[in-house]
């Protein structure tokens, strides 16, 4: 099993700005989430960047992961998933599963994380998404045939398209975690849910 952030979006609606590098007061988007996948005990984890060298580059690096310049970049998220599946494959490792986790979710308690592995590694389940309240999150733990459903070209959803495809068949794992369900994508989400790392960022008196 591995973890795959996807952090090649242009961070327009933040911005613009290299996102996964925006702090926390606890490290960066990008460190919490290679953090908070850590917990599962991944083989490895891989980041989608747009340039390398670069900045979220190195940082991924420097916090553990393998990155990869996405073909297709602007496709979104698939495209860094397709590119490490093909890359893996090349290499004679693919995996049997991923952990999905987009970098816009640096609230996530990596205790979910760890939680999501177990129950994948305990059950036959090719598919495992944390739940709260009713609510369906991320990441999403993806396995055995899906990974090769995540390679078709016509996914119009990206990856949420194989997820969707497969809902009735996956296991929720509630969870008491609000980190699965808040994707900040916007300078007042940032700032509502870190006001001390925005003032130190965009604030200057």
């Amino acid at each position: 099993m591995i973890g795959i952030i996807p952090a090649a979006g242009r961070s327009t609606r933040i911005g613009g700005g290299p996102k996964p590098l925006l702090a926390t007061g606890d490290g960066t988007f990008l460190e919490r989430a290679i953090r908070a996948l850590q917990a599962a005990e991944p083989d490895s984890i891989h980041v989608g960047v747009r340039h390398d060298p670069g900045p979220v580059a190195a940082a991924a690096r420097r916090a553990g992961a393998r990155t990869h310049i996405p073909e297709e970049v602007d496709d979104g998220p698939i495209a860094t998933i397709r590119t490490v599946l093909r890359t893996l494959r090349d290499e004679g490792t693919p995996p049997n599963a991923i952990l999905l986790l987009p970098v816009d979710f640096p609230l996530l308690q990596p205790e979910t994380v760890a939680a999501l592995s177990r129950e994948w590694r305990e059950s036959d389940a090719h598919l495992v998404l944390p739940r709260m309240k009713g609510r369906t999150g991320h990441p999403a733990l993806l396995g055995g045939p899906l990974l090769d459903e995540l390679l078709e070209p016509d996914l119009s959803e990206g990856a949420k398209s194989v997820v969707k495809r497969h809902a009735d068949a996956a296991i929720h794992l509630e969870v008491d975690d609000r980190g699965i369900l808040i994707d900040i994508d916007t300078l007042p989400e940032y700032r509502r849910h870190f006001p001390q790392a925005y003032r130190k960022r965009f604030q200057k008196w």
